[in-house]
Formats: C-alpha cells, structure tokens, sequence
C-alpha cells in the first residue's frame, strides 16, 4: 500500500517552523520546560482542532484509535 500523509501531517508541514524556532529563541519561552516545549505544545493544539476534540482524554482516544497509522511520528 503507498503511503499516504494525513491532513494533519500535510497542515503541520506548511507552518514555518524557522520563524517559530526564532521567535521561540527570542522569548525565551522554552526556558525552563520539562516536558512538552512550545512546538510539541502547538502540535498537540493544532491536532485537538482538526480532531475536534473536546478535551484532553479525546485527544487520547483519537490517538489510541490511530496507534497504527502513527508508528512514524
């Protein structure tokens, strides 16, 4: 089967992720993060939209409904 990318992945790949990276420098807003940093944090916002989740356990459960598919990421 070929591989196909999914829309979230087609979304992801159009932001400008230098421009994020310089302004994330410039804030300083990942200074002193433990776990999720400002990119993996907009990720997770931007998947909860297109997932039309509701809250974080849909988030979860749309992830878990895709185990298969997201092996990659």
């Amino acid at each position: 089967m070929p591989h196909q990318n999914t829309v979230f992945r087609d979304v992801v790949n159009r932001l400008p992720w230098a421009v994020l990276d310089r302004l994330v420098a410039e804030s300083k807003a990942d200074a002193g993060v433990r776990r999720w940093s400002t990119k993996n944090q907009l990720l997770a916002m931007i998947f909860a939209e297109l997932s039309e989740a509701r809250s974080v356990r849909d988030v979860e459960a749309v992830l878990e409904s895709q185990a298969s598919r997201r092996y990659h990421a």
